[in-house]
């Protein structure tokens, strides 16, 4: 990787009421459980012993709170950013599973084979989500060169720029690890090569308080 990198620590929000009744938030929102809570906490300790210069946040409400936990340690303000919002999932927002299916029969099911090329009805396409987010990522990060900093985002806009610093495309959305509630990635960005990934989904923090353990493609954002 040519040039100083900025070091990415990327997290994914508190467990929330929704992700716990299997009910899609897209760009709506849910407030975090307890649990989801307990998870922001041990996110903020987990992340207490690094020199973050910045924490960037999704603008939704159960991003933002979970941000909120580990800017505070640092002395920091949570910097909100609308263009690491959630997928905007459109008719799915709100539903559950059998709703979905009930409602728009067979799209559940493209949407976990074909991702790239499937727009949730009335919603955002997938590419359309990723771009925005590596545009925010591209404007950003030169200011923060040789600095470590968070982002703080949402399970499907998370892996679509886990699988953009894994040289995939969307197309692989589905290739990687899961992206449990406040897990933490490890990557590096330079101008020159974008996006790297170092380390992929550290959960060791989560222990004590557990991970409800299921966001994949059939699963709420």
């Amino acid at each position: 990787m040519s040039g100083t990198p900025v070091r990415i620590l990327l997290a994914r929000h508190g467990e929330t009421l929704f992700n716990v009744e299997g009910r899609w938030q897209g760009q709506s929102d849910s407030p975090l459980s307890a649990r989801g809570l307990a998870q922001a906490r041990e996110l903020g300790r987990a992340l207490n012993a690094e020199a973050i210069a910045a924490v960037y946040s999704s603008d939704l409400g159960r991003a933002m709170q979970t941000a909120h936990e580990v800017a505070t340690l640092h002395g920091l303000t949570v910097r909100p950013e609308v263009r690491l919002r959630e997928i905007d999932t459109g008719g799915f927002t709100h539903k559950n599973w059998a709703e979905i299916d009930a409602e728009y029969p067979g799209q559940r099911e493209i949407w976990s084979k074909t991702p790239a090329s499937f727009r949730m009805p009335g919603g955002e396409p997938l590419l359309e989500a990723q771009t925005r987010a590596l545009a925010f990522i591209a404007e950003t990060m030169p200011r923060h060169a040789d600095q470590t900093i968070v982002i703080i985002s949402h399970g499907g806009i998370g892996q679509a720029i886990l699988v953009n610093a894994m040289g995939r495309t969307v197309d692989d959305l589905w290739l990687t690890e899961r992206v449990d509630n406040c897990q933490i990635s490890r990557l590096e960005w330079t101008p020159d090569d974008g996006l790297k990934l170092v380390e992929l989904s550290d959960v060791r923090h989560l222990e004590e308080v557990g991970s409800l353990r299921k966001w994949r493609t059939t699963d709420a954002a």
